[in-house]
């Protein structure tokens, strides 16, 4: 099957706005331009396999492609007249079994938010902790710190006044 022999739907992704009765076309920047015709009379535009973009749009009956999976359905207030769902009676066997399956969800979802925040709570205790502990540690290296420098400066302080001895007997 050539270009030409296949049916519009399948070569519509480019479709030429063309004359139906000449071959020109107007180009860039308002030029016009000739489409020479092939020896058996198609434009080129025919030949390379464009069609006109009437013939994409409107396909025949036969090429119709269903497109009823794209249409969104209609919006709810049409479905059912406002207010007036449809709702077991409180009295049914079906509205106890909601009702009943309805309150152990809630009472699941409640005891889940109550665990999350005993464990959160949990946590933050862990962490004061910890966090108190590491302050304790600075507060020891601190001190380390400045008696080890004390140490080193008393130990510079004694090692100069002995070069200064040393020097003073020679």
């Amino acid at each position: 099957m050539s270009v030409s022999d296949s049916p519009p739907s399948s070569i519509c992704m480019f479709a030429l706005h063309h004359q139906s009765s000449s071959s020109q076309d107007s180009g860039l920047y308002g030029q016009h331009m000739v489409f020479p015709k092939t020896p058996d009379g198609r434009s080129m535009e025919q030949m390379m396999g464009f069609v006109p973009y009437s013939s994409c749009v409107t396909p025949s009956s036969s090429e119709r492609e269903d497109f009823s999976q794209f249409v969104l359905p209609p919006p709810a207030s049409t479905l059912h007249p406002s207010g007036q769902k449809r709702r077991p009676s409180k009295d049914s066997v079906e509205y106890r079994q909601r009702r009943e399956r309805n309150n152990i969800a809630v009472r699941k979802s409640r005891d889940k938010a109550r665990r999350r925040v005993q464990m959160t709570q949990q946590r933050a205790l862990q962490l004061q902790d910890e966090n108190q502990r590491l302050q304790l540690h600075i507060q020891h290296l601190s001190h380390e710190v400045d008696s080890l420098r004390h140490y080193l400066s008393q130990r510079h302080l004694q090692a100069r006044e002995q070069d200064t001895a040393g020097e003073d007997v020679c």
